[in-house]
Order: C-alpha cells, then sequence, then structure tokens
C-alpha cells in the first residue's frame, strides 16, 4: 500500500517560507516494496556491522538527489530514481549520503533547536487537520509524525565542501570494495558537471556546497583507470528469487502519482507487462475493482510467489470491503517476506490491522492488539499506533490499556500533563497488565526527570 504524506502548504507556507526547501516539496511516500528495493540497495553498496542498518524514505520530489539527517533514516528523491539510468548511479548517491553518517559528520553541525521545535509541532498540527478528514488522511498523518523531524533539520543541515569530499572518497572505496561498477557515477558526475556549467549563475543551485562536479568527476576517473580497469556488469536487486529492475520501481511511482484516468486512456491498448501493472493501479485507484482483479490476475505468475501482489491484492480487496480475503492475502504477503528483511512488513501489517478493526469482531481486535503491540517494539515514536492501541482496547474494554497508549501517545506530542493524567488513569484500573504498568512508570519518569511536572 502507497501512503503519501503530504504538509498542509497553507498552514505552514509562511513558516517554511524561511527555509531552503518549501512545504510543498516535502511529500513523503511510504510503500513497502519500495521501501525494501532501495533497503537492498543499500545493503549491497554498504559494508556495515551486522547491527547497523540504515531505513529508506522516500521523498516525492522531482530533484535528482537524496539527503541524511543523522538519523538512521536516508531520505531518497523520487527523482532520484526517475532520473537514474542504472542501478550504480543511485549506489553512488547513496553510499556518498551514508558516509556523512558513517564520518559522523551531522554531529558538527548547527541546528537551531527553536525553530525544530516549532517545525515539530506546526507539523503535528498539520497531522491533526489531515487525520480529521477520514480513513486515507488518517494514514497520512501516520508518516507525518514520524517524518517531521528529521525534515525539519534538513533544512538547516548543510554539509563543508571538505565534508563532502571526504564523503566522497568514502563512496569511492566502498563501490570498489563492493565491485559495484563506476561507470554510474562517472555519468552521474558528468551530467551534473554540464548542469553546472549551463547554470554557473543559478545562485540556488543544490550543488554549490559539494566540490563542483568537474572536480569529482576527474577523481572518480583517477579511480577507475588505478582499481577498476576492468568492466563490472550491472548489478540486481532479487526478491525472493525475482528480479526486481529500476525500470519496474519507476514504472509504479509513477503509475501512483500520475492522473489514473489518464493512464487508463493512454494504456488502453497496451499489453506489455509493465503497461498491465500501471492500469492495475489506474483501476484500484478510479474504484474499478473487478478490472484490476482481473489484470493482475493475468501478470500475477510473471514473478513466483511475490509478496508485493499479495499486498496490492489485499488493497483492492479492503477497499472493496472484503475483508476477510484481504486479510488472507496481506497474511501470505508477510508471511513471503518475514525472513526476507522482518521491518518490510511493517506497512503491510499496519494494512493488516485497519483490516482487522473494519470486521468489528473481538477476534479481530484482539488479533490487532497483538500486531499493534508488535510494530511498537519497532516503532515506538509512532504515534498514531498508540492511538489505534487506545481505540482496539477500549472497543474490549482494556481500559487501562487503553489509558496507557493515549498516555504514550501524549508524550509523543510533548503534551506532558496529558499523559501524566492518562498514567494516573490507567493505575486506577485493577485488571491494568504489569507490562503496561511499567510503561506508565516509564512515562512520569520521563516528565519527572525534565522536571515538566511536579510530583
Amino acid at each position: 500500500m502507497v501512503v503519501t504524506i503530504k504538509l498542509i502548504a497553507i498552514i505552514l507556507f509562511i513558516f517554511f517560507s524561511n527555509y531552503s526547501y518549501s512545504a510543498q516539496k516535502f511529500k513523503i511516500i511510504r510503500d513497502a516494496e519500495i521501501e525494501l528495493f532501495l533497503y537492498k540497495i543499500i545493503k549491497s553498496t554498504i559494508q556495515t556491522n551486522k547491527n547497523q542498518n540504515f531505513y529508506p524514505r522516500l521523498v516525492l520530489n522531482d530533484e535528482y538527489n537524496a539527503f541524511v539527517t543523522g538519523s538512521d533514516k536516508i531520505y531518497v528523491n523520487t527523482g532520484l530514481i526517475n532520473k537514474s539510468n542504472t542501478l550504480s548511479e543511485i549506489q553512488a548517491v547513496l553510499a556518498h549520503e551514508i558516509g556523512h553518517l558513517a564520518l559522523n559528520h551531522y554531529s558538527s553541525r548547527l541546528i537551531n533547536s527553536k525553530n525544530l521545535s516549532n517545525y515539530s509541532k506546526l507539523a503535528t498540527f498539520a497531522g491533526i487537520a489531515l487525520s480529521a478528514k477520514g480513513k486515507l488522511d488518517t494514514n497520512s498523518a501516520v508518516g507525518l509524525m514520524i517524518g517531521s523531524n528529521d525534515l525539519a533539520k534538513k533544512s538547516s543541515l548543510q554539509f563543508s565542501r571538505i565534508q563532502e569530499q571526504q564523503a566522497d572518497k568514502f563512496a569511492l572505496d566502498q563501490l570498489i570494495k563492493n565491485k559495484i561498477s563506476l561507470t554510474g557515477l562517472e555519468n552521474l558526475l558528468t551530467n551534473l558537471a554540464n548542469e553546472e556549467l549551463n547554470n554557473s549563475f543559478t545562485p540556488e543551485n543544490y550543488y554549490r556546497s559539494h566540490p563542483f562536479s568537474k572536480q569529482r568527476l576527474e577523481q572518480v576517473k583517477e579511480y577507475k583507470l588505478q582499481y577498476q580497469n576492468v568492466l563490472l556488469g550491472e548489478q540486481t536487486i532479487s526478491i525472493n528469487n525475482n528480479v526486481v529492475s529500476l525500470r519496474y520501481i519507476k514504472n509504479k511511482i509513477k503509475a501512483y502519482v500520475s492522473d489514473p484516468n489518464e493512464m487508463i486512456r493512454n494504456l488502453e491498448n497496451k499489453n506489455d507487462f509493465l503497461s498491465n501493472y500501471s492500469q492495475i493501479i489506474a483501476l484500484y485507484r478510479v474504484g474499478k475493482y473487478k478490472l484490476a482483479h482481473n489484470k493482475l490476475s493475468s501478470i500475477k505468475n510473471k514473478y513466483e510467489e511475490y509478496p508485493f501482489f499479495y499486498e496490492l491484492k489485499g488493497d483492492i480487496h479492503f477497499e472493496e470491503g472484503n475483508f476477510k480475503i484481504a486479510i488472507n492475502e496481506y497474511e501470505k504477503a508477510i508471511q513471503a517476506l518475514q525472513k526476507v528483511y522482518p521491518h518490510s512488513t511493517d506497512l503491510i501489517k499496519f494494512s493488516l490491522i485497519k483490516t482487522y478493526i473494519q470486521t468489528n469482531n473481538k477476534v479481530g481486535f484482539n488479533k490487532s492488539i497483538v500486531l499493534l503491540e508488535e510494530l511498537l517494539l519497532n516503532n515506538p515514536n509512532w504515534s498514531y499506533l498508540w492511538r489505534l492501541l487506545a481505540k482496539v482496547s477500549g472497543k474490549l474494554n482494556k481500559k487501562g490499556i487503553a489509558y496507557i497508549s493515549l498516555a504514550e501517545e501524549a508524550l509523543i506530542k510533548k503534551n506532558f500533563i496529558k499523559a501524566k493524567k492518562y498514567v494516573d488513569l490507567a493505575n486506577k484500573q485493577a485488571s491494568l497488565p504489569s507490562f503496561y504498568k511499567l510503561r506508565g512508570s516509564d512515562i512520569l519518569n520521563k516528565i519527572r526527570s525534565k522536571n515538566l511536572i511536579n510530583k
């Protein structure tokens, strides 16, 4: 399921006008398949210790770029994917950005904490406004809460030219070590050098902080001559033994951001795999579910046991109101992905939770609680999960769990008075499980340690 997070431009326009990126440019797309694709690119590019992982997030932005903010997230613009001709181009850019993290560059940058706090509050307000409109907008609010702090840092974080050169060196070393062709990076820098030549008088060129691309290009050529005199083939990304191409991912992004009615018209007489896949998404988006199912049945054998076709089928059945079938499809997708990369199941589990809740029965509510508790172990700051846990627990009359969940949500949103109030209400419930009692104590300790409220 593709979830788009939009910041409300009207609410935030004045505030964001002071930043190098406008509010309208910050749109995060949460999609399990694309995130897994990018994660596997990262793992094939960078050698890290077993406990170190970097998690990609896709930003709906046409600029050819990726960025980091000091967390374990790497933000990748759709423009980087759409404008890259090979995987090695993307690998080079991501290796450079990870270089900033590995070399600890972010800790030397000064960040205006007051502005960051304001950004976070406004982003939270925008999320509340979105979630008031219904199911789809509620999904939008989820990702907004996750990304707001990191996106705030992006606006005030800029590396020096020396740090950019160091990140370049790190990237080149990683590409050589992992036998990744430098041709993609060479082509990338050739194009950037030409752009710089054509836009040398443009004051807001993004690459102004980087070493000039012509100089970087010469460095790559020297490395290529010294370390990579044998032409290397393009690497591929495999998911459950299925080769997933860059072209396929580009096609998926385009299918979700383009006008669905126009896509249906333009692809009506085309019958190749990618055109059929685009038609499925377009038909799904305009509510022609039966036609979408027929198309999906015709292409699903292209990939063997492909988990994200199960997910798409589940999404279509969910929108139709066929919750039992949707649950079955989501569960098949999760089972197929569990051993590949457990984090890639988080968004599908989120879809499964919503479906269980829609069944409106005790069994579904109990299964939702189990899944929510699993998701919260990996995503403790995902405030909307706590809201859902409170909602489902309330339906089962588990008031203590509901109050602690609301306290956690309030704590994330820095509403400390409300957080304490909910903990106090939870502690009055005789049936409060010990695990949630401990969570309540932790919440109070966090508040008291900062002298935020009186004991």
